[in-house]
């Protein structure tokens, strides 16, 4: 799942400016599995809103705000509200907030979370389970044991650890208060093939496969558009809505 959290209290509040009503719109999937989005997010932020004396024209809960026909069909459902608030507030991924731009609800779109990269869903308390993807563009961890190095080092080292590895036993030599996460990849992970792999990536750059071009008819994308607003439709009577 694509993993949010929470923006500053400070951001969020200099992102309304002058809004003094807002409709506010969570997703239900990777952003309330992060505990950011859903009712829980909801709950919270107009909580917030309360304190800082602005008003909820609406809130609801928007089935994977990522998809553009699920933003636009929530859009349209809610426009009333919308139109009648200074601002439209994202609880979700960027992917969820670019949708929420491109549904042109005519009013300014705020993202209230930072995307920080994807992760299992898993309660595991496990190196693996807790490494946030950096979106760096050629991953690396076939060879690491699962682990994203960019997001457990310190030092930001990505094909190897740093020159000073080995000089404080299993800690971070940077940070002290941390675990050493490249002590983790090497019993996991095969750092000789980590380094030949830095090899192969530095001489093909941003060289990859390129998949053979497949045109959709006019009617297909029709008839997938369709289906996805009628999804809309019927997971948006599933779940409970907050006003």
């Amino acid at each position: 799942m694509n993993k949010s959290g929470w923006k500053s209290a400070e951001e969020i509040r200099y992102s309304l400016g002058d809004a003094k009503k807002v409709s506010v719109f969570a997703c239900t999937v990777c952003a309330n599995l992060s505990y950011t989005g859903g009712i829980r997010g909801l709950k919270y932020l107009k909580g917030l809103l309360n304190e800082w004396g602005i008003e909820t024209v609406t809130a609801k809960c928007v089935t994977a705000c990522c998809a553009e026909e699920i933003m636009k069909q929530a859009v349209k459902m809610h426009r009333d509200a919308i139109s009648s608030s200074d601002a439209l507030m994202v609880i979700s991924c960027a992917a969820g907030v670019k949708s929420a731009f491109l549904s042109q609800p005519g009013i300014p779109v705020i993202a209230v979370a930072d995307s920080v990269g994807s992760v299992p869903v898993s309660r595991r308390d496990d190196p693996v389970a807790h490494s946030n993807c950096t979106s760096c563009g050629h991953c690396v961890i076939t060879f690491t044991g699962g682990i994203c190095p960019l997001s457990g080092c310190a030092s930001q080292k990505k094909y190897e650890p740093c020159s000073r590895y080995s000089e404080v036993d299993g800690r971070c030599v940077v940070d002290l208060d941390r675990d050493c996460v490249w002590k983790e990849i090497e019993a996991r992970g095969d750092l000789a093939a980590l380094k030949e792999l830095s090899r192969i990536h530095e001489d093909m750059g941003e060289e990859r496969l390129s998949l053979p071009e497949r045109k959709a008819s006019p009617a297909f994308l029709r008839s997938i558009s369709g289906w996805m607003v009628a999804r809309a439709r019927w997971f948006g009577r599933l779940v409970p809505f907050i006003d």
